[in-house]
C-alpha cells in the first residue's frame, strides 16, 4: 500500500494471468474482496485496475 502516492493511493498485488484482460480483472476482483476484509479500505473506491506488462520469467 503507497497511501501517500497523489493524487490517488496505490494497493498492489503480485499476480500471475494468461493475459493482460485477464490481469486487470483479477486484480480488480482481488480489491473488491480485499475491500471487503479490510476496515482501512471500506472508505476507498476503486478508481481503475492497471497492470504493468512484465516478461514471463524464463526459469531456469
Amino acid at each position: 500500500m503507497h497511501v501517500d502516492v497523489r493524487p490517488h493511493p496505490v494497493l498492489g498485488f503480485y499476480l500471475r494471468a494468461a493475459s493482460l484482460v485477464e490481469a486487470e480483472a483479477a486484480a480488480d476482483s482481488l480489491w473488491r474482496h480485499a475491500a471487503s476484509f479490510v476496515p482501512q479500505l471500506e472508505e476507498w473506491e476503486l478508481v481503475r485496475a492497471e497492470v504493468p506488462l512484465l516478461r514471463p520469467d524464463p526459469g531456469p
